[in-house]
């Protein structure tokens, strides 16, 4: 069906006196002769430049594209000058917490911890504690055998991504700038998007002053991100936090392009980005275009004041040119902009009430086209939501990072299927390798046997960090003496406690010796 079956003939003489004030009013709109642009596209899709060139059939490698080991040592300078500060502003902690314990952290460490923060995401636990369990019902021992809970925590607590010193009041990203910084440009460059990519919304779950609410969204309230991604596989190839400044939808439009303009893809976007001049405005650019179009968004008047009634089985359809403007009659009205699609119907099987099986349906090209491409960043978002390995925190950069990495993280899966197909049958084998390869170096050093050698290699972390306290159980050197040996000290007031008093762990287990014999002798 064309867009002349809205003829005055089939329509009642009402209908046809408000199509022809329409037309009246829309200069330059026409309703017949539209012939879509044929813009090429000129490009390769696929991995590019080191992505291209990596020649590995491990996943860690494929995730160390983008988490290099000069981002990972950034984090490490940015987290153990936080330590430094921390301690230079509070002199007066207490001689027995944990903190007075702090080593600084290395490269290697922080992949391990990295690697174990990943390994939370498909571990289901309700607090960080119980990871390290001893208890044989809900027990762990990956864990405390690759790192200690207390080290990990200690790492937790000063994890860090800029120096506080260097803010920039006018930046509302400031904390992790330097991080998103580096990932994005990363994304932007292992990576060449097929011809059909979209732009849309991603969510991520965050209490600060620029969070937003997006009802059509799984998580409602967060930092929100304006996202371009691949339509056939959702890599992300760029993203912008939104951060409550004042661009205009078309700026970030083209900031997300980036160098994708001028090589004939085809943009999908839906209402909240569209309108019809700037849509001209990338033919203009070379890249077709394809979306759902709101009311006034440049659109002739007809199509404006178009209802349900008039559109009964049938289509409208305008165009300028350089665009097309359809509304059709689905469930409701649904409006489309398009430079690239034929006006025709196009038969597709949908699911229907009250139908045991899928029914053909006709519907307009460019509707198909935009169902089927529309949604790669929900495929990103669907993904990266099967294992998430964001922990609950007050400090909103930690979880904001701990986001961009699962990004990465999907990123890095996609270019691996790329580059090995058939090997990493989904997403979760890949995870499983790269936390196999960012924690295996550390397991190997805990558990060699000759404790002087590892000393040797690693220096002052053969020790693997923060030691855990003894469990209060009967030592097995109850009776050789040693026990008698343990001192009393002194413990000086603190700032908080002029009389500070804590319990003698050997103390409390040697009375607890003393109770079980004399309850065995009766």
């Amino acid at each position: 069906m064309t867009s002349s079956h809205l003829s005055r003939k089939s329509q009642p003489e009402e209908r046809c006196r408000a199509s022809s004030r329409g037309r009246g009013q829309d200069s330059g709109w026409l309703e017949d002769g539209w012939q879509p642009l044929q813009i090429p596209f000129t490009e390769t899709w696929g991995p590019r430049g080191a992505a291209a060139e990596l020649d590995s059939r491990l996943p860690a490698d494929f995730l160390e594209l983008f988490l290099t080991d000069e981002l990972l040592g950034h984090i490490v300078d940015q987290t153990n000058l936080y330590a430094h500060q921390f301690f230079e502003a509070h002199p007066d902690s207490l001689p027995h917490s944990r903190r007075n314990v702090w080593k600084p952290v290395s490269v290697q460490e922080i992949k391990t911890f990295f690697g174990l923060t990943f390994l939370t995401g498909y571990v289901k636990k309700p607090s960080l504690e119980l990871y390290w369990s001893v208890n044989e019902v809900d027990a762990t021992p990956y864990f405390s055998q690759t790192m200690s809970r207390n080290r990990f925590q200690l790492i937790w607590r000063f994890l860090h991504y800029n120096d506080k010193k260097n803010q920039d009041a006018t930046d509302r990203m400031y904390k992790v700038r330097p991080v998103l910084t580096y990932v994005v440009n990363k994304f932007k460059e292992l990576y060449q998007p097929a011809r059909n990519i979209c732009i849309d919304e991603g969510m991520m779950r965050g209490r600060l002053s620029f969070r937003v609410y997006n009802p059509q969204k799984p998580v409602k309230y967060g930092i929100k991100s304006y996202t371009l991604c691949d339509s056939a596989t959702g890599y992300c190839f760029n993203m912008k936090p939104y951060v409550g400044e004042g661009s205009t939808l078309s700026d970030i439009v083209f900031e997300l392009l980036d160098r994708l303009q001028g090589h004939g893809h085809t943009l999908f976007m839906d209402i909240f980005y569209n309108s019809v001049s700037l849509c001209e405005r990338l033919v203009g650019e070379r890249t077709n275009v394809c979306g759902t179009l709101r009311k006034n968004s440049g659109e002739p008047k007809i199509v404006t004041e178009v209802t349900e009634s008039d559109l009964t089985g049938e289509r409208l359809v305008r165009h300028n040119g350089k665009v097309m403007v359809l509304a059709w009659h689905d469930k409701r009205v649904v409006k489309m902009v398009t430079s690239c699609h034929q006006d025709k119907m196009e038969t597709v099987e949908v699911w229907k009430k009250g139908h045991a099986t899928r029914v053909p349906q006709l519907k307009p090209e460019c509707v198909v086209a935009y169902n089927a491409c529309m949604n790669g960043v929900d495929k990103l978002d669907q993904n990266i939501a099967y294992y998430p390995f964001i922990r609950r925190s007050l400090n909103w950069s930690k979880k904001f990072v701990a986001y961009l990495f699962q990004i990465a993280m999907f990123n890095a899966y996609v270019l691996y299927r790329a580059k090995n197909p058939g090997e990493c049958k989904s997403h979760l084998d890949f995870i499983c390798g790269v936390v196999r390869s960012w924690t295996a170096k550390r397991r190997v050093r805990e558990e060699d046997e000759d404790a002087e050698d590892v000393e040797a290699e690693f220096g002052d972390e053969a020790d693997g960090g923060t030691q855990r306290a003894p469990y209060q159980t009967d030592p097995e050197s109850r009776l050789d003496g040693v026990l008698k040996k343990h001192r009393l000290e002194n413990m000086q007031p603190t700032s908080r406690k002029s009389r500070p008093a804590r319990r003698c762990r050997k103390q409390v287990v040697y009375k607890q010796f003393i109770s079980e014999m004399v309850l065995k002798m009766g």
